[in-house]
C-alpha cells in the first residue's frame, strides 16, 4: 500500500536528485539565468511539498503548479534547454497521486523518477 508519507518522500527525493543535478549543471552557458531560475523552481517545489501534509489534492496542485512554471520557463528558452524544461513540465503534469488507487500511484512514482532523470540529463547538457 502506498502511504502519503512514502509518496511524498519519493517525490521529494526525485525532486532533490533533480535539484542536485540541476545545480551542478548551472555553469557558464548562455542560458545561465534560465538554468538558475529552473533550479529555483525545484527548490521552491521541495519547500512546498514539505507544507502539504496529507492532503492529496494539495499534493497534486503543487505538482501541477511546478509543471505550469516549467512550461512558462520553457517558453522563454530555446533549443535543448526548452526541450529539457518541457520534459520537466510534462513529467510533473502527469504525476498525480490517487489515494484510492495505490497501484496506479506507485506506477506513477516509478515513471516520474525515470522521466525526471531523462529531463535532468537534457537539462545538464543544455546548462553546461
Amino acid at each position: 500500500m502506498l502511504s502519503v508519507l512514502s509518496s511524498r518522500r519519493i517525490a521529494v527525493t526525485v525532486a532533490g536528485a533533480a535539484l542536485i543535478s540541476m545545480t551542478a549543471a548551472c555553469g557558464g552557458s548562455s542560458n545561465a539565468a534560465l538554468c538558475t531560475e529552473a533550479t529555483k523552481l525545484m527548490t521552491d517545489y521541495t519547500t512546498s511539498m514539505a507544507s502539504v501534509g496529507t492532503d492529496f489534492g494539495k499534493y497534486n496542485e503543487v505538482n501541477q503548479k511546478l509543471s505550469a512554471d516549467f512550461k512558462a520557463l520553457a517558453g522563454k528558452a530555446d533549443g535543448e534547454l526548452a526541450a529539457a524544461l518541457d520534459g520537466f513540465a510534462t513529467t510533473w503534469a502527469a504525476f498525480k497521486i490517487d489515494e484510492k488507487d495505490p497501484a496506479s500511484s506507485a506506477a506513477a512514482i516509478q515513471e516520474i523518477s525515470k522521466k525526471s532523470q531523462e529531463a535532468t540529463l537534457k537539462f545538464g547538457s543544455a546548462c553546461a
